[in-house]
């Protein structure tokens, strides 16, 4: 999982240390601390919340792997097992990424600044000295939690595997009779996944961007309530799209999505804001989504669902055929009164239950 613990230790001895131990000068003064009555920039301001935003993607990416794993239990997503996985090595690595990224916001808050210490264990001559008494302390902590994270993804890949290959074999049961079909599902489930990666990913780069005007990046109030905002919008109905298997909705969300493209492509070549990991990453899995929300906007239109003729991989129920249509007779009067939609699964769901038949007599 991720280092939530020993950097939310870190960030706050580090961080009050910073604040507290170090007086900005008189000059730069713009706002008090009335706990501390530490004078602090706007400048500092922005480091320290961007900081503490920072660790607290942390705690929400440990709470969303266990989200993660929940849902894929419950639906028995393999692809969602493996993208467990991935999220929590990738989690570890950028862990190990922030633990620089703060020494670097702790420099960049304390620049310029007169060293004051309040506390009289530390002599004013030694300006490092607040630093090496914090980090004697924290450091046997650090490295004792690192060894933990970096044994868990082993046994959690063992465990994904062995999970993987039990729920393979349930999809395969349900969905493997029309080959059409099994590409469809797994298509459909991939985008599940993407869309519920997003949703972390997405929201993660809007909460960064609440300190950029403080800390002296190109952002504004106006853009990060619009991302926001659409960011949920599109968000919910490419979720609602996928679920209830909505064709023109899916649509709707591929062209959200492709929009966003443009945003991104733009955050990512602007001059005036680095470019960041999580830019990157968030990018290239809206990149992603978009791939293969058209490819099950495809399987739509030809007329192949998947959930709503065959049941969910959650459930156990020996009847493979919920919805039951009184016969062909009847079907081919029904039809005309049917949508394309709810025509095309009929007509898929008559299709498989002969097929099971056929099993059964063979």
């Amino acid at each position: 999982m991720t280092r939530t613990g020993d950097l939310a230790i870190e960030g706050n001895l580090s961080s009050c240390d910073a604040i507290k131990k170090f007086r900005l000068k008189p000059g730069r003064s713009r706002k008090k601390d009335t706990s501390s009555k530490i004078p602090v920039n706007n400048a500092g301001e922005g480091i320290s919340e961007a900081d503490l935003i920072y660790h607290s993607i942390f705690i929400l990416a440990l709470f969303f792997q266990v989200l993660l794993v929940v849902d894929a239990l419950w639906h028995r997503n393999s692809v969602e097992i493996v993208a467990l996985v991935i999220f929590n090595l990738l989690s570890l690595a950028y862990a190990g990424i922030q633990l620089y990224q703060h020494e670097i916001l702790e420099d960049q808050g304390t620049q310029n600044a007169t060293y004051a210490p309040i506390n009289p264990i530390f002599p004013k001559d030694n300006r490092n000295a607040p630093k090496i008494y914090y980090e004697a302390r924290m450091r046997p902590i650090e490295y004792t939690i690192i060894s933990l994270i970096s044994i868990f993804p082993i046994y959690l890949s063992f465990m994904s595997y062995l999970l993987t290959k039990e729920f393979g074999w349930v999809n395969y049961k349900i969905y493997s009779a029309d080959i059409r079909v099994r590409d469809a599902f797994w298509s459909l489930t991939i985008l599940q996944t993407l869309v519920k990666l997003d949703i972390f990913f997405i929201g993660s780069y809007a909460l960064q961007l609440i300190p950029s005007p403080k800390i002296g990046y190109y952002s504004t109030v106006v853009e990060i309530v619009l991302v926001f905002f659409f960011g949920t919008l599109m968000l919910v109905i490419a979720w609602f799209s996928v679920i209830k298997e909505k064709k023109y909705l899916l649509l709707s969300a591929i062209n959200l999505y492709a929009v966003s493209l443009i945003y991104w492509v733009y955050r990512l070549i602007t001059v005036n804001l680095p470019v960041s990991d999580g830019s990157v990453t968030t990018f290239v899995l809206v990149l992603i989504t978009v791939y293969y929300s058209i490819v099950c906007f495809r399987n739509m239109s030809r007329g192949i669902y998947v959930l709503a003729v065959y049941r969910r991989p959650e459930d156990e129920a020996e009847d493979f055929n919920r919805n039951q249509y009184s016969g062909a007779d009847d079907s081919e009067a029904a039809s005309k009164r049917l949508s394309k939609k709810e025509n095309a699964i009929m007509q898929q769901q008559l299709r498989t239950q002969q097929e099971h038949e056929n099993a059964i007599l063979d």
